[in-house]
Parts: C-alpha cells; structure tokens; sequence
C-alpha cells in the first residue's frame, strides 16, 4: 500500500503518515471522511491533474429547446466553449465559398498557388469575423445547466469543449497523487489537533504528550504552502476555463 489506489488505502496511508499504528490519531472515521472529501473538492477545483478537456457532442432535443437549458452530467467541472456545429455544414458542400475557390484553383491549364488560396481564405474568414457574432452561452455548475444565447436547430448537434472531471474510482492512479496525499494528511493532522487541543498535554501510553496547539500550528503552516503551490505550479493558468 506504499501506492494507494482506493480511498481505503488513501486513508490508511494518511493515518501512517501521521505515526499510526505506533500513535493512536485521534481523529474519527467520519472526520477523516470530511477531510479526504475536502481535499479532493479542493483537488478537482485546481489541479490540473484532476479534469481533462474534451470535446463532446449533444443532440439538442425540443424538450432542451423548451426548457431553455441543457442538462449536462454531474461530472462537467467547467464548460470552456461550445461549436454549433450547424454553422459548419452550412459553410460545406459544393456551393460553399471554400469549394469554389478551390475548383478556381484546379482549373485546366492553370498551376495551383498555395499563396492566393491562403489568402482568399484569409479575407473570406476576417469578412465573417466581422460580420457574424459567435454564440455566447453561460455555464450554472450547481445545477449543470448549459444556457445558449442563440436559436439551435435540432437537426445538428451541439459540440462542447468541456473540462471533465476524472473519477478517482476509474483512474485510481490519482489517489498516489503527491500533492493530494499531503494536502490530506495536512488537514487530518490539524482536525487532530483540533481534537487535541480541548485537553491540553494529553499524555499517551510510554509517557508521550501531545500538544494539540503545536499540531494545529504545523498543520496551518503545511496547508498554506501546498495552497500556495498549488496555486502557483499546478494550476492552470487563470484566463484557462474562459470561453
């Protein structure tokens, strides 16, 4: 279990940290709990270890259309930008400008020039830049709704770029994660002193003492440095989720 894989193991590997077997921790389960689901809820926000970004696709229904919002699934941290992918059949096909200038190109008797087609693309797509407007959308976390502020066809899907968050039952490698084992065992060695520090120099079997407040202390201290590098080192930078 030097690597755990399980929140059992990731529990039992905190507690060892922190001296047991050979000290008695004197945090309960359900407290150890809170503070696992406290680190992770932490963990998912920030790390940028705990998502993946992807593109997905949703096939708008009327029922989606009525409502107003889309229902996206409890494990979208955060949507980035969405695609209707509507716009992009509608500029495809053999009457499109794209193909009609590619067809000018690979005419008879003519040689093909990279150069002019790049540059006839180049105005065509800065002539929509300037006379379209991108759909804009407004994402609710708590509630997992997807508000788009344009009318959207059912006949097409909606494509959209979503920071996922990966189940650590799934992906067990993530319980091994340094940063969240010492984030954890931080915050159990302080709910430790916290219980502690109601009876002041607790003295255990072989005459050890325990000082609650100085576990506090260290605890505190530990906690703002992995905050403090976590916001720094292993966080994405801050315009990142901006869509």
């Amino acid at each position: 279990m030097a690597k755990p894989t399980s929140r059992v193991e990731f529990e039992q590997y905190c507690l060892r940290a922190l001296g047991a077997p050979v000290i008695n921790v004197n945090v309960a389960t359900e407290q150890i709990d809170d503070r696992i689901d406290e680190a992770l809820e932490l963990f998912v926000d920030k790390h940028m270890d705990a998502t993946i970004q992807e593109w997905v696709t949703y096939p708008v229904t009327q029922l989606d259309i009525d409502n107003g919002y889309i229902q996206l699934p409890t494990d979208i941290l955060e949507v980035v930008d969405i695609l209707p992918t509507a716009t992009i059949f509608a500029h495809s096909g053999m009457f499109s400008y794209q193909y009609q200038v590619m067809i000018q190109q690979l005419s008879p008797w003519q040689s093909f020039s990279n150069l002019d087609y790049y540059m006839k693309m180049t105005s065509f797509q800065e002539t929509l830049d300037m006379t379209s407007v991108s759909p804009t959308f407004v994402w609710q976390r708590h509630g997992d709704k997807l508000r788009v502020n344009y009318d959207f066809p059912t006949d097409y899907p909606l494509a959209v770029k979503v920071h996922r968050i990966i189940d650590p039952e799934l992906e067990t490698q993530i319980w091994n994660d340094r940063w969240l084992k010492d984030y954890c065992v931080a915050l159990i060695k302080k709910q430790w002193g916290e219980n502690t520090s109601k009876f002041q120099n607790i003295q255990l079997l072989g005459g050890v003492t325990i000082d609650g407040n100085r576990l506090v202390e260290e605890a505190n201290a530990d906690i703002e440095r992995l905050k403090e590098e976590l916001e720094t080192s292993l966080s994405y930078p801050t315009d990142f989720f901006i869509g």
